[in-house]
């Protein structure tokens, strides 16, 4: 009795403070507001207010008025407030009844950099996307893009011997990436896939990578994915500033050197940047002898400018990029007994085992230049139109090597000469949030003029193509779900004409059809995100892809095209996870299984057959159709240990196979098997982290570059490619291999600026391997042991 008689009482006791804690904490009122201009005391519309401390946010209506319900009495509130045209401000608000504050902001023009000028479609991407690491990104400056991105998760390379790579996303490469470079793409991918991309990466300050069909963004050329380059924001304040980087590499013996100056003119908006790099590095070495012949020499520039009004902002740059890289020479062949006799040989045959810098025949010279000019008009608060010419011209020259009876015009003339021509203008019309709504519509027009003035590999060709396209996002703050859709439609017209001994050419080909996405991210809580998308998108055949007959001295191969080729189609869904777990020794990482089914996939067959040519013995390519499915998982993630020491992942695994003729299901077993060439192995790269100055970063944190001294030790494992065509391959794909590297920096104060200095190890312990994706991957080993010293000083 007398234990029922005190539960009771216990009961009612704590219902009493329950509801006097309840009176005490009220939590009904409403903060109401009015927001104007500090200056003109002008209402400011469209005002974003947001109060972090409860997550709860809105925007100001068309006469400043806001109203933001359920806070809590006698509770401190940090309320951040923003518009596009004024400074940033934040005040704290203590309710003890439904009140109204004014809230003024001060008006800024110069906040018109906020805007991020080169994203006009979306804010951000549904789909999934990594961002390379500060540390990774500085590390591998000086080498290529390739070499920069292949450490995220999805993301492999194409290479053509030691000096020419490409990115691969989810086993899609060349015109199926687009490479997107300060808003501009990149259009020197229009010969074959053995073509390195024309990027000085010591120009971008963020490179990201979005994995998916992204045809609406960025045209035909992103029906894989893309590659986007951000350089840094010109200079805001009045003085010089800028950076120099020297680097050195032990394998090649090469150096470099780039460096880059801000100039903001005082009392004017005009803002200046140059900068420039030149590279030079001889011949590599794997662990057993020299790579003979695969020197590097490279010579780029840029220069920007930016000024703005009232509601106009420019901006103006010219791009230049100069290289020549040496292909091995060991690589081309006379005659059909020596290349089957060099495919067999555990070492390259005719190769000139020593170092040297001198590149001879044969190798690649490639010229890109680039002209951009943008312009932005600010219609009102909600609404800008910005405009955007560009012009291109590639340059692309392949020198094969010569009898040694040739005359001297000859051994001074190139076997392939390639010209390319392109003129792009794009208008968009954007709007700022209306009603949750936040997106925009816009039109491209395309001219390019191919000239081959030697070797006849592809024809001449002059293309026209236009493009219109509209997307929006809705987001309601602080509901957790934000979506997006677009569509596009695109049209090509080409006109091919050549002739010749081998064929003759007079064709207009035209290609029109539509690509669209629908997307979706949800926040389940404050440190689970995760996105949805489903995306359509098409790219016409390729001119090398239609029409290529003939050896390919790049890549070392005998290519043929096949005049019937249709549009691919592609159909790419991908769900992506992003989570942090603080409470989980600082778990964090991203999850992503995507599936792609592509209709009349296009792809270069491996023969297992030789052309016999004037010129020597080459492996035969053939381009051929099917219908494909291309599915897998990318994963990355990063787990604290102990204090300063973390564990870092990743995985990137890739399923990739042809369908029967008219069938896009998996229901018969021997359709598995029935596996596409040149896809990437399963690959697996883990390793630790120690970082100095304070707590482990999570995976977001690195890819800010927040981190200020690490060193790292990581080791990637490829297995062996299993999944090849059931015709087989010339030679067994390579072994399972491992290699290790190792990754120092650190960050310090000379004199008041801000030293760089680093690390990077590539192939610690020089282990000897040959890489699936490589068409060298026959006559040679990958490179060994490469030491890198880095030093970056930022001035001003």
């Amino acid at each position: 009795m007398l234990y029922n008689i005190a539960r009771l009482f216990g009961a009612c006791l704590l219902c009493a403070y329950t509801c006097a804690n309840l009176r005490a904490q009220d939590c009904h009122l409403a903060l109401r507001g009015h927001i104007i201009d500090a200056d003109t005391k002008e209402p400011l519309a469209y005002a974003s207010i947001i109060i972090k401390d409860a997550r709860k946010g809105t925007t100001s209506d068309e006469n400043g008025y806001f109203s933001i319900p359920n806070l809590c009495e006698s509770t401190p509130y940090t309320v951040d407030l923003s518009h596009v045209e004024c400074a940033h401000s934040t005040q704290i608000v203590k309710l003890t009844e439904n009140q109204e504050v004014n809230f003024q902001l001060k008006h800024n023009a110069a906040l018109h950099e906020v805007i991020v000028s080169e994203k006009a479609v979306a804010l951000q991407s549904t789909q999934a996307e990594n961002v390379v690491a500060h540390a990774d990104l500085e590390a591998s400056k000086g080498v290529n893009l390739g070499e920069t991105l292949k450490k995220l998760p999805g993301v492999s390379i194409l290479s053509t011997g030691a000096t020419i790579s490409k990115p691969v996303i989810q086993g899609l490469h060349s015109n199926r990436i687009a490479i997107i470079n300060n808003g501009v793409a990149l259009e020197g991918q229009q010969w074959g896939s053995e073509h390195a991309p024309e990027i000085d990466p010591f120009t971008a300050d963020k490179i990201s990578v979005v994995k998916g069909a992204a045809g609406v963004r960025y045209g035909v050329g992103a029906i894989g994915g893309a590659v986007v380059l951000e350089p840094a924001v010109l200079r805001e304040k009045t003085g010089v500033g800028g950076w120099l980087a020297l680097g050195g590499f032990s394998n090649g013996y090469g150096g470099v050197a780039s460096g880059s100056v801000d100039w903001h003119l005082p009392g004017r908006s005009l803002t200046f940047r140059l900068q420039g790099t030149a590279k030079r590095s001889g011949n590599l070495k794997a662990p057993d002898y020299w790579l003979g012949n695969t020197g590097v020499s490279e010579l780029n520039g840029s220069f920007r400018a930016g000024w703005k009004s009232a509601h106009w902002q420019h901006e103006i740059g010219v791009t230049a990029f100069d290289q020549k890289l040496g292909i091995l020479r060991a690589s081309h062949i006379g005659n059909l007994t020596d290349l089957l006799r060099a495919i067999d040989s555990p070492v390259p045959l005719n190769n000139p085992d020593s170092f040297s810098y001198k590149i001879n025949r044969p190798f690649q010279s490639a010229q890109h230049f680039v002209l951009k000019y943008k312009a932005e008009f600010r219609i009102s608060e909600k609404w800008k139109f910005s405009s955007q010419y560009s012009g291109q011209f590639n340059n692309r020259r392949e020198y094969d090597v010569v009898r040694q009876s040739s005359s001297a015009a000859i051994e001074n003339k190139p076997q392939l000469s390639f010209r390319l021509w392109t003129n792009t203008l794009d208008l968009a019309l954007e709007h700022f949030p209306i009603h949750h709504w936040q997106g925009g519509v816009g039109v491209q027009a395309i001219q390019q003029y191919n000239l081959v003035g030697r070797g006849g590999l592809i024809p001449d060709y002059e293309s026209y193509g236009g493009s219109v396209w509209a997307m929006e996002r809705w987001r309601r703050y602080p509901l957790p779900l934000e979506f997006e859709a677009g569509v596009r439609y695109d049209y090509r017209q080409t006109h091919a004409v050549t002739s010749g001994t081998l064929h003759n050419i007079d064709t207009l080909v035209h290609y029109g059809n539509a690509s669209g996405t629908l997307g979706a991210i949800y926040h389940i809580s404050k440190n689970i995100t995760a996105s949805l998308n489903s995306g359509y998108a098409w790219r016409p055949p390729n001119i090398n892809e239609l029409f290529a007959r003939g050896v390919h001295h790049g890549a070392g191969t005998y290519e043929e095209g096949n005049r019937n080729l249709r549009p691919e189609q592609a159909w790419n869904t991908n769900l992506n996870l992003q989570f942090e777990a603080p409470q989980w020794q600082n778990l964090s990482g991203q999850i992503t299984v995507y599936r792609n089914y592509i209709r009349d996939f296009i792809y270069l067959d491996p023969q297992k057959t030789f052309v016999l040519t004037s010129r020597g013995a080459f492996p035969a390519y053939f381009y051929k159709q099917s219908n494909a499915v291309l599915k897998g998982l990318d994963g990355s993630f990063s787990l604290d240990l102990i204090d300063h020491l973390s564990f870092e992942g990743r995985i990137s695994l890739l399923r990739a196979f042809r369908l029967a003729d008219g069938d896009s299901t998996e229901t018969s077993s021997q359709k598995a098997h029935d596996w596409l060439p040149l896809m990437p192995s399963d690959r697996y790269q883990y390793g630790l982290k120690w970082t100095f100055g304070g707590k482990n970063h999570d995976l977001k944190a690195a890819e800010s570059g927040k981190e200020n001294s690490f060193i790292r030790l990581s080791a990637g494992t490829t297995l062996r490619q299993t999944r090849i065509p059931a015709d087989g391959l010339l030679k067994d794909a390579p072994s399972t291999y491992t290699t290790f590297s190792f990754d120092a920096g650190h960050t310090f104060m000379l004199h008041g600026k801000q030293l760089e200095v680093g690390l990077n190890i590539q192939n610690l312990t020089n282990v000897r391997y040959r890489e699936y994706l490589n068409f060298f991957r026959y006559y040679t080993d990958e490179p060994g042991f490469s030491a890198a010293v880095r030093a970056k000083l930022i001035f001003g």
